[in-house]
């Protein structure tokens, strides 16, 4: 069938009176002068003309010929591979991976497709949660951590719209975890007449009697000192391998060997076991990346999940602290470690020695803990003298004689009714004491009074100001009692006593060392309100700074901290900023800029708000991107002037749900072929099917053809000939 059609550049009235116009000024124009020169070739060339014009109104009127034109168009097969981390589990025959056989059926496909391109066109894709071209020459094991099988197969679908699709074939486990349900997606390619074969891969009996090996948690950190010794712990799941050593191996960074090792054993009937004993001491600072790795033993289902890693930051110019407790519980001790370890610069180990040296079934003290260099301060909280043998009592004191600090806290079990008088520690003590000096417990509590002649001293500045100071100490709540002290020693400094004016806290300088004694507990000043919990956290840290001799540090700092190292995506991450001054004192009125940059392929920088509190400031990521490493940088200004700067590293990891559950889904798998009109294959009879597609694989169609009468080179030819005829013409008459 043949159709005539037109579309003028113009509405047809503007064309119909621009053509009438134009030839009625042709015609007068021209009149005159074939008048004067009468004779066929004056007609002719006005005709010459005219036609000309008419030509050009044609070519305005832009006129097709549309007809009917038989097509032939090649079928498509479009091939998808699930590229998703299941697809390495290793229960196909003689151990392989299912990736590895469905390597081998792609290129057996390849092949087929090359023998058929001139009736197939094969089009290749591998998934797992997106869709890529396949190539051929990638050799990487499938990490894909979520399988969304029904999302990829409209997609690709989609992505050959305007194409005959003969089939889909899917290579795949049917273990699909995300996106739009498989079977939805199936009755949508139904109504379109597309079928799908699918060809399964790996056993559906794979599971809870198959054989693995998975690091599920890893503890470190998330700070640790420089030369100070840091504890990694984790978990392991260990299904099948009851009974069996299990290599754990510890890594630092991208090292080749092992910083640590350890062997566990999973008990029969049970798949969980701890790994505790794992030890590391860095040598420089900086973010350190450890890793867990357990060897992969022989008839490993899966072997990816066989290891797990996590940042830890290692601090310079640490402070490590020794504290040493004698009661099976103790608020004091809870309390100021919780203080303590959330100093950034401070690392608290707490030891509790319950019985007296030689006691049965309990293990002593290790004399390296005294070692020269070991520790940068002990504490002893209500600890009798004989937990530790004279011999260690010998060496801490020789310790602080050094250059370590000491401070000794009240308790029943602490100073003269502890056993200490005589012993090598009270040489060093700045108070003398005695067996007998007793327990001072009035009625109401005791009031810690600071002494007027040392209220500056850098331990007791707990508050802004001096007179805020003198504040806080008289709000503080009473000790329930506290240790008496038969004196000062000569050459100490009381910088708190009594209501009734005996020695309560006391410091002093003994050899390269500093000491500070006080008779009672600090913990009930932590429970009160939130400026007394202050005033404890500061307390603490001064005292800490003041016996190692750091109570002026320097230059303007900001401590950048975070409450994890490794999160899921979706999960978030605290940061908490905090800016001091020389004397370590918080600094208010401070601008931050945080960055956090994924330190990925395609590198990606995002900016985090963060809130100013009354110690520092707080903010809070949610992890939305890829999983990989990202780090996080901070730089504090104030009044224009850079404080100055620190950043961490951290991991984001995707919750790996194909591996939840490894048994391969072919029910699923069959119903998608049953749906859409396809068909379920055993790998091995994939070829033949293919060929049986060489029938009715080119498809013959009529579509509509436009022919523009207007818009080809032979019209361009009548044109430029009709206007050369006729100016030929008007050069014999004489008119131009």
């Amino acid at each position: 069938m043949i159709s005539f059609s037109a579309n003028p550049i113009f509405p047809w009235p503007v064309v119909a009176i621009a053509a009438l116009v134009v030839i009625a000024l042709t015609v007068w124009a021209y009149l005159p002068r074939v008048k004067a020169s009468p004779g066929f070739k004056s007609k002719l060339a006005l005709g010459l003309r005219l036609a000309a014009v008419l030509v050009c109104f044609f070519a305005m009127a832009r006129p097709s010929v549309l007809f009917l034109e038989k097509k032939k168009q090649k079928s498509t097969v479009v091939v998808l591979a699930d590229r998703s981390s299941s697809m390495s589990i290793t229960d196909e025959v003689r151990g392989q991976s299912r990736w590895s056989l469905v390597r081998k059926r792609l290129e057996e496909t390849r092949r087929t497709a090359k023998n058929m391109k001139d009736k197939l066109d094969f089009q290749f894709y591998t998934f797992d949660s997106a869709l890529k071209d396949l190539n051929f020459d990638d050799d990487k094991p499938p990490e894909g951590r979520r399988t969304e099988l029904g999302s990829m197969l409209l997609e690709a679908v989609k992505r050959r719209a305007g194409s005959r699709i003969a089939t889909v074939i899917v290579y795949s486990d049917g273990a699909s975890n995300s996106g739009i349900p498989p079977l939805t997606a199936a009755e949508r390619l139904k109504s379109e007449q597309i079928p799908v074969v699918t060809v399964g891969f790996g056993s559906e009996t794979a599971g809870a009697s198959s054989r693995d090996i998975a690091v599920k948690t890893i503890e470190a950190g998330p700070t640790v000192f420089v030369k100070n010794e840091l504890k990694v712990r984790g978990v392991i799941s260990a299904r099948g391998f009851a009974n069996q050593d299990l290599e754990v191996e510890m890594y630092v960074d991208d090292g080749i060997k092992p910083v640590a090792t350890a062997k566990v054993r999973a008990e029969e009937g049970k798949e969980i076991v701890a790994v505790d004993g794992l030890k590391y001491v860095p040598e420089t600072t900086g973010d350190k990346l450890i890793t867990l790795k357990v060897k992969p033993r022989d008839g490993e289902l899966v072997r990816s999940n066989n290891e797990i890693s996590t940042y830890v930051s290692v601090l310079s110019g640490g402070i490590g602290v020794l504290y040493l407790q004698g009661s099976r519980f103790s608020w004091e001790a809870k309390y100021t470690t919780r203080t303590l370890d959330s100093a950034p610069d401070i690392q608290t180990e707490l030891k509790e020695i319950r019985a007296p040296v030689g006691t049965e079934g309990v293990d002593p003290l290790p004399d390296t803990d005294f070692a020269p260099g070991r520790c940068d301060v002990y504490i002893l909280g209500d600890l009798a003298a004989d937990r530790l043998t004279p011999s260690q009592q010998r060496l801490l004191a020789t310790a602080v004689e050094r250059g370590a600090g000491l401070i000794m806290l009240g308790g029943r079990s602490s100073f003269g009714p502890g056993g200490w008088a005589g012993t090598e520690v009270s040489r060093v003590l700045p108070v003398e004491i005695h067996p007998g000096d007793g327990q001072n417990e009035p009625e109401g509590g005791l009031k810690v009074v600071p002494n007027a002649a040392s209220m500056q001293s850098y331990v007791l500045q707990v508050g802004p100001t001096r007179a805020d100071t003198a504040r806080i100490w008289a709000e503080l709540p009473p000790l329930s009692g506290a240790n008496r002290f038969s004196k000062a020693k000569p050459l100490a400094q009381v910088l708190a006593q009594t209501p009734d004016r005996e020695p309560l806290m006391v410091a002093q300088e003994v050899g390269k060392g500093r000491v500070l004694v006080f008779g009672g507990e600090t913990w009930v000043w932590a429970r009160k309100n939130e400026e007394t919990r202050a005033a404890h956290r500061k307390f603490w840290r001064q005292a800490i700074l003041w016996v190692t001799h750091k109570e002026n540090k320097g230059d303007n700092r900001v401590y950048l901290s975070l409450d994890r190292r490794r999160i899921a995506i979706g999960q978030k991450i605290e940061l908490t900023v905090k800016a001091r001054n020389e004397k370590d004192e918080p600094l208010r009125d401070v601008k931050y800029d945080t960055k956090i940059t994924y330190l990925g392929k395609d590198a990606k920088v995002e900016p985090v708000e963060l809130y100013n509190g009354d110690d520092g400031a707080r903010g809070t990521y949610f992890a939305g991107g890829k999983p990989g490493e990202y780090r996080i940088d901070v730089t504090g200004t104030r009044e224009g002037k850079e404080l100055g700067s620190d950043s961490a590293r951290f991991l984001v990891y995707e919750d790996d749900r194909e591996l939840e559950n490894p048994a391969a889904d072919l029910a699923l798998l069959r119903q998608i072929a049953s749906t859409t009109g396809g068909k379920f294959l055993a790998p091995e009879t994939l070829e033949k099917h293919l060929k049986s597609l060489e029938k009715d694989t080119i498809t013959e169609y009529r579509a509509p053809t436009e022919r523009r009468l207007w818009d080809n080179w032979p019209f361009l030819l009548v044109f430029v000939t009709l206007f050369t005829l006729e100016w030929v013409l008007r050069k014999t008459l004489g008119w131009v």
